[in-house]
C-alpha cells in the first residue's frame, strides 16, 4: 500500500500560500501571484521527487530469535538501492518514525532499531513501511515493503532460592535447587573423616564448634518432570490473556534449574502433543507460542502431573491434588473455600513460588 500526503512543514506552507494566493487575487498584485505560482512549482518538484525515491529499493530485516518480554532489543534492517537514482529523506515507520537520511545512487546502508517488545507471543514482521520526503520536505511518500522477520518473545522468570526443591509423592527429590556438588545436595554436617576431601569441609561451621565438620551430601533422583499447562477458558478476553502470561512466567521460572540437573521435561498442554524441550531455549521458545484457547466444553482424563498449570480454580478443586497446582486467577472465587496457590495481582511472585516450593518439601 503506498499513499501521498503532506509533511507538518507542508501543511504549513500551503496553508500560507493559499492565503498569499488570495491576497493576490484581491489586489491585482503580479509579483504575489508569481510567488503563490513559485511555491506550488516546489510542491510539484517534490512530488515528482518522492514518485521515483521508492523504485529499484531492497529491504531486509534481521530480527532477534529469541527475546523476553518487555525487553529491547535490536532489530537490522539493511537497505540497498540497486539504482543511480538517489533516495532524499527516509523514515522508518516502525513503533516510532525514525530518520535514516538519504541513499545515494548503488548505496547501501545498515540500521539497527532499539525496538520495545511488549507482550509475550510471537512478534511477526511482515512489512515495514517507510516514508519518503525527499530534499524539500513539504510531501511524503508512505510505501509498505514485504519483509521476512520473527521473533520469540518468552515470558520473563523469577529466580528462586537455591536451596528449594521440589519432591515426588514419595517424598524423593526431584528437582529444583542448583546442586552444590554435580548430582548432590547439601542435606546436613557430620563430624569429619580422614578421607574426605578439603571442599566438603564446612570451615565456618567447624570454627564455631572448634571441630572439622564436614558437609553431608544426598543424591537427588533425576527422574523425569511432567508437567501440564491448561490452556483452555471458557471465554478469552484481555484478562484471561493476562493471567495466561502471568502463568507462563511461572512455568518458565519453575523448570529453569531442572535444566541444571538434566532432568527430563515433558509438556502437555489441551491443543497440542507432548513437547519434550531439549534446551532452555527450546522451552522459550514454546512459550512464546502457545495461545490460549477458547473452549467451553473440554475433558481432561489425565491428572497425573507433576506440575498443573491453570486459569480454572473450580475445575481442578477436588479433581487433584492442590498443592500440585498452580493457579492464576485476577477475578473473584466465588461457591467453594479457597485452598491451594492461587496467585492474584496482590501477591508478590517470587515470594508465592518461593511459598509454593517450600510446602512442597513436605
Amino acid at each position: 500500500m503506498s499513499y501521498i500526503n503532506f509533511t507538518p512543514l507542508g501543511y504549513l506552507l500551503i496553508f500560507f500560500d493559499i492565503v498569499l494566493y488570495l491576497i493576490g487575487l484581491n489586489v491585482s498584485s503580479t509579483p504575489i501571484l508569481l510567488f503563490s505560482t513559485f511555491v506550488m512549482g516546489l510542491y510539484l518538484i517534490n512530488l515528482l521527487e518522492i514518485i521515483f525515491q521508492p523504485l529499484n529499493l531492497r529491504v531486509k530485516v534481521q530480527m532477534p530469535l529469541l527475546v523476553r518480554e518487555n525487553e529491547y532489543d535490536f532489530i537490522g534492517i539493511y537497505l540497498e538501492n540497486d539504482s543511480k537514482i538517489p533516495k532524499g529523506q527516509i523514515l522508518i515507520n516502525l513503533q516510532n518514525k525514525t530518520p535514516i537520511g538519504g541513499l545515494r545512487g548503488k548505496e547501501k546502508k545498515e540500521i539497527a532499531l532499539y525496538f520495545h517488545f511488549k507482550k509475550r507471543g510471537v512478534f511477526s514482521l511482515k512489512n515495514l513501511n517507510l516514508r519518503f520526503t525527499g530534499s524539500l520536505g513539504l510531501l511524503y511518500l508512505s510505501k509498505n515493503y514485504r519483509v521476512n522477520g520473527v521473533s520469540y518473545v518468552y515470558p520473563l522468570f523469577y529466580p528462586l532460592p537455591q536451596e528449594i526443591y521440589l519432591v515426588d509423592g514419595e517424598g524423593n527429590k526431584t528437582s529444583f535447587s542448583f546442586p552444590s556438588v554435580v548430582g548432590e545436595e547439601f542435606h546436613s554436617l557430620r563430624d569429619y573423616q580422614p578421607q574426605d576431601p578439603l571442599k566438603i569441609v564446612a570451615w565456618k561451621a567447624s570454627a564455631k564448634k572448634g571441630k572439622l565438620l564436614s558437609k553431608n551430601f544426598e543424591k537427588l533422583k533425576k527422574g523425569s518432570l511432567r508437567v501440564l499447562i491448561d490452556n483452555m477458558v471458557e471465554k478469552k478476553d484481555s484478562i484471561s490473556e493476562d493471567e495466561f502470561d502471568q502463568l507462563l512466567r511461572f512455568v518458565h521460572s519453575l523448570l529453569i534449574p531442572a535444566f541444571s540437573l538434566n532432568i527430563p521435561i515433558s509438556i502437555k498442554n489441551l491443543k497440542d502433543e507432548e513437547f519434550i524441550p531439549n534446551s532452555l531455549d527450546d522451552l522459550r521458545r514454546y512459550l512464546a507460542e502457545i495461545q490460549l484457547i477458547e473452549r467451553k466444553d473440554f475433558v481432561i482424563e489425565d491428572y497425573d502431573y507433576d506440575l498443573i498449570f491453570s486459569l480454572n480454580y473450580n475445575f481442578w478443586y477436588e479433581r487433584t491434588k492442590l498443592n500440585k497446582v498452580i493457579i492464576v486467577e485476577y477475578h473473584k472465587r466465588e461457591g467453594k473455600r479457597i485452598r491451594g496457590f492461587v496467585f492474584d495481582p496482590e501477591f508478590d511472585p517470587q515470594e508465592f513460588l518461593s511459598l509454593f516450593l517450600v510446602s512442597n518439601q513436605g
